[in-house]
């Protein structure tokens, strides 16, 4: 099951999304550490490409670059650095620059009891200083946020079902 939730403190909107997954924290670790997967679990309309970074594992201090598509024939370029990382355990990324005065993207991973492993993001970010931002957050922004982490959750919960059951010996 996934939770998803937003709120405000200090100026500042926290979003806190889990999830459990049941596959080896090897290979949850080897599929997010491949920034082109990041392609892979967005949603089709964000059109996103990894256009600087792309080929190398994400590493303390990698810089990469990314094209996604906000409204029909409008495009921004977000660019976000590794600003922590930890095996199997955890990394950061932080905009640099990009559609938000500030991004910070935590992903924890978490070896449960039953062996299964909590994906938990917290994202803090701060929207720009421009006019109707706040009431553009309100009614669309913070909406499509969560609406996005749902999605990356079930093709992230798709991906890992699909690549253990394809990996079980069949029975002759």
């Amino acid at each position: 099951m996934q939770k998803i939730k937003i709120y405000k403190k200090n100026g500042f909107y926290k979003l806190k999304a889990t999830q459990n997954i049941n596959a080896k924290i090897e290979d949850i670790w080897e599929y997010f550490t491949e920034i082109k997967n990041l392609e892979k679990i967005m949603p089709n309309k964000y059109n996103i490409k990894i256009t600087q970074g792309r080929k190398s594992k994400l590493y303390l201090g990698k810089i990469f670059n990314i094209r996604m598509k906000i409204l029909p024939f409008v495009y921004t370029n977000i660019t976000s650095e590794i600003k922590a990382i930890e095996k199997e355990r955890l990394f950061i990324d932080s905009q640099i620059f990009g559609p938000y005065k500030m991004w910070h993207h935590e992903h924890h991973f978490i070896l449960n009891k039953d062996k299964s492993i909590q994906i938990l993001d917290i994202v803090t970010y701060k929207l720009k200083n421009i006019p109707f931002m706040k009431i553009l957050h309100k009614i669309f922004l913070k909406k499509e946020i969560v609406k996005t982490f749902y999605h990356r959750a079930n093709r992230i919960k798709y991906f890992f079902k699909n690549k253990y059951k394809m990996s079980k010996p069949k029975n002759n």
